[in-house]
């Protein structure tokens, strides 16, 4: 069998602030209020943008990713499991708005490669060089995050904390990871995503300063 052709795909090296206004622009357009949360992602997805899911049984155990868009930017792979469990809801949320990023960022990239199997996304991945696949991702974290987590509605839910935060710092004045760690915990199910994605939305936004 003849080995495919690497294209080496170079994305573009994208500011945060671009990648910012850009997910401020799809909840402008698809949200509303815009400052609603959580954001109905797959709504948009699925209803505003017509895209198809197609769950897949052990995606994420053959190719270790939990979906991806075919290059036709009208479906998009899901493995079964994180589509179906309700458990994985939160999971499912964030992979819908990462692959929002890539339809959004990276439609060109995307366009000019023939995929639509687990196979062809390996082979579609393996045409990065690996700083430029970092790119790639690292642009769609962060659409992801800045979507789902818009920075003045997280603030608005650090300071609706704000008795418990001080309560802690009295407590305990030297843990500001541990604090950090907590209250994304109790915010999280606000934005129905991961206390990860809120530990991280805390360091990227810079709010820092509220654990000190």
């Amino acid at each position: 069998m003849n080995q495919k052709k690497k294209i080496f795909i170079k994305p573009p090296r994208l500011t945060y602030d671009h990648i910012r206004a850009k997910a401020e622009e799809v909840r402008r357009k698809y949200v509303f209020p815009p400052d609603k949360v959580p954001v109905p992602v797959i709504e948009i997805a699925e209803i505003d943008l017509k895209i198809e899911p197609i769950p897949i049984y052990g995606l994420k155990e053959k190719i270790d990713i939990d979906g991806f868009l075919t290059n036709a930017l009208k479906k998009i792979c899901i493995d079964r499991n994180v589509y179906y469990e309700e458990r994985q809801e939160n999971r499912l949320r964030f992979t819908y708005a990462h692959e929002l990023g890539h339809l959004i960022l990276h439609k060109t990239e995307i366009q000019q490669c023939n995929f639509r199997t687990e196979e062809d996304w390996i082979h579609f991945r393996n045409d990065f060089l690996e700083e430029d696949l970092t790119w790639f991702e690292q642009h769609a974290y962060e659409f992801a995050g800045r979507l789902l987590v818009p920075k003045e509605r997280l603030i608005i839910e650090i300071e609706n904390n704000e008795e418990k935060i001080e309560k802690f710092k009295r407590s305990y004045p030297e843990e500001k990871e541990i604090l950090i760690e907590a209250v994304s915990h109790i915010i999280a199910p606000k934005f129905k995503v991961s206390p990860g994605v809120i530990n991280r939305r805390i360091r990227i936004e810079k709010l820092g300063h509220y654990f000190e």
